[in-house]
C-alpha cells in the first residue's frame, strides 16, 4: 500500500487520470474562480469542474498525493519542457539556460493542510525531479504562499504587481534536502 501522500506520478497519456486531476484541480481553486488573474492564467472549464494549465500535458510531470480513500488531496505540476514559461504572464523571465531547470506550475491541496504532509510529498517531488535531470525549480506565486515557499528552501528572486495582486517569483534548489517532513 502506497502511504498517505506520497508523492506518484500521473500518467498524462490517462484520459481518467486527467480528468480526475483537473477535478481536483478546480475543487481547490473554485473559491477564487472570481480572480480574474486566476481566470487569465489557466484553463477553466465551470460547467465540468475542471482546470488545467494552459502547458500540454506532454511537456508536465504531473505528482499526485492521495489521502487514505484514493482520492487526489495534493497536486505539484512541473513544466519540465519550457518551451512555453507561466511566469512570463507575470513578467518573469524563463530561466537562462533552461538546461536542467523546469517550472512548477501549480501546487494544491484539497482538504490536507498539514505541514507535515506536505513536505513530506514535496520532497517526493524534488528527488523525482532531480532523479530526471533537474536541478532547479521556478515557480510564480501569490503572498499567501510566502511562508510555505520559504520553508521548503524557495529563493526570492522578484516581486510584482498585476491587476492589483502581488505576484512573486522563486527558485528552488531541488538538490536541498533539510526540509525533510521527518
Amino acid at each position: 500500500m502506497i502511504q498517505a501522500y506520497t508523492a506518484t506520478l500521473l500518467d498524462h497519456r490517462d484520459a481518467d487520470a486527467i480528468a480526475e486531476y483537473e477535478r481536483g484541480f478546480y475543487r481547490a481553486f473554485a473559491r477564487v474562480t472570481g480572480n480574474q488573474l486566476i481566470r487569465s492564467l489557466w484553463c477553466w472549464d465551470l460547467d465540468a469542474q475542471r482546470l488545467a494549465t494552459r502547458i500540454p500535458y506532454s511537456d508536465q510531470r504531473v505528482y499526485v498525493g492521495r489521502g487514505p480513500q484514493g482520492e487526489i488531496e495534493m497536486a505539484i505540476a512541473a513544466n519540465t519542457a519550457l518551451v512555453g514559461y507561466q511566469s512570463s504572464a507575470f513578467g518573469f523571465p524563463a530561466p537562462n539556460p533552461p538546461q536542467g531547470s523546469c517550472e512548477f506550475l501549480t501546487f494544491f491541496t484539497v482538504g490536507n493542510h498539514s505541514l507535515k504532509h506536505k513536505l513530506h510529498f514535496w520532497e517526493g517531488c524534488f528527488k523525482d525531479l532531480l532523479a530526471g535531470g533537474y536541478h532547479t525549480a521556478y515557480a510564480s506565486s501569490a503572498a499567501r504562499l510566502l511562508p510555505v515557499y520559504k520553508r521548503i528552501g524557495g529563493r526570492l528572486l522578484a516581486e510584482c504587481e498585476v491587476e492589483g495582486e502581488r505576484r512573486f517569483h522563486w527558485q528552488f534548489d531541488l538538490q536541498r534536502y533539510w526540509m525533510r517532513a521527518g
